[in-house]
């Protein structure tokens, strides 16, 4: 009974620790805040826009001549011109999360996928007349509600906390099936900022496509925040580390040979638990496969006493860690991890 206590506690604290830096990670993604100021580049350009059809596109008249007779608003602010979605398609979040719909509600009333347009950052994707029509009438309707029911006295501050709750409830709705995710990408945060604590970065590995990037001092905050954009990370003594699945992280000496292999498992439900193991006994079966005795890490949490045992006995697991403690700041299996990982790549020098 002490036992399930124990799970049911750990379980909580590393849910909600992974939730709160999940938030910070997706806010970035979204790139909510920097809409506010995409938006008010568009201001000069403004008179180059006829609203002539507004009624067409959802637009109240009461809600129109009210944000048309302020000086500190700006139409673009606030309704969503059709031929300025198709010009600028990131701007597709922003009027969903001013008119407060969520992803899933824009996909069922307008029959567009705008998840897969609001994450194409590199403006490939297009919107068809059809679907700018769609989406406008939409959230013009919406923000139309929205402002007669302020009975006319929207503000600024308030258009603005509406942008953030919509994105809060949005990721929110994310994360209930991502929890696996941020546990990885938590490990790989950990790796990489004591990675530049060693001072061993030397570049960033991007993405299919994407040029390779240098580390550079004077942008650490932006290179290290945004830590998804790369498969990986050059060391300074010619080794690698790399980000995937099956395993989650490759450790890669000079020749390109794997010296090291982590998977992690940070799902929170005990009567999964055995369920998890098995899926990193996998990877690492794979793994060993392919590089016999390659050393094997597996970060786990939640772990019940049958799994404990098991992993024990386990011989394809080379060592096992609390994901809650290397969580833990200045933790004692934090310092046994770290020592443990970098041995594999500071020895190749």
């Amino acid at each position: 009974m002490v036992d399930e206590a124990a799970l049911l506690a750990e379980a909580n604290r590393i849910n909600y620790r992974l939730r709160s830096t999940f938030f910070y990670r997706k806010l970035k993604e979204f790139n909510t805040l920097s809409f506010p100021s995409m938006v008010a580049n568009l201001f000069p350009v403004e008179h180059l826009y006829n609203w002539d059809d507004r009624t067409q596109w959802g637009i109240g008249e009461e809600a129109f001549g009210y944000i048309n007779t302020r000086s500190d608003f700006h139409l673009f602010q606030i309704f969503c011109h059709p031929k300025l979605l198709r010009e600028h398609p990131q701007l597709l979040g922003y009027y969903r999360n001013i008119a407060a719909i969520s992803q899933k509600g824009v996909s069922y009333m307008a029959k567009v996928n705008v998840k897969k347009i609001e994450t194409d950052l590199e403006g490939r994707l297009s919107i068809t007349q059809e679907q700018a029509l769609a989406l406008a009438q939409l959230f013009n309707e919406h923000i139309t509600l929205i402002i007669d029911s302020s009975i006319q006295s929207l503000s600024k501050d308030e258009l603005y906390g509406i942008m953030l709750i919509s994105t809060g409830a949005q990721i929110d709705g994310s994360w209930r099936n991502a929890i696996g995710e941020e546990a990885e990408r938590v490990v790989q945060r950990l790796l990489v900022n004591e990675t530049k604590e060693r001072n061993l970065i030397g570049a960033f590995i991007p993405h299919s496509g994407k040029p390779i990037e240098l580390f550079n001092p004077d942008s650490t905050e932006e290179q290290l925040g945004n830590i998804h954009k790369y498969r990986g990370i050059l060391l300074t003594n010619q080794t690698s580390i790399l980000f995937s699945d099956e395993p989650d992280v490759s450790f890669l000496d000079k020749t390109g040979n794997t010296i090291g292999v982590i998977e992690v498992k940070g799902g929170v439900d005990p009567a999964a638990a055995l369920e998890r193991y098995g899926a990193a006994k996998k990877s690492f079966e794979k793994a060993r496969r392919i590089t016999s005795n390659v050393p094997t890490v597996l970060i786990a949490s939640c772990i019940t006493s049958e799994v404990r045992i098991r992993i024990e006995q386990d011989p394809i697991i080379s060592s096992y860690y609390n994901l809650t403690d290397l969580l833990t700041e200045n933790s004692i299996d934090y310092e046994r991890f770290m020592q443990q990982v970098f041995s594999f790549l500071e020895n190749q020098e």
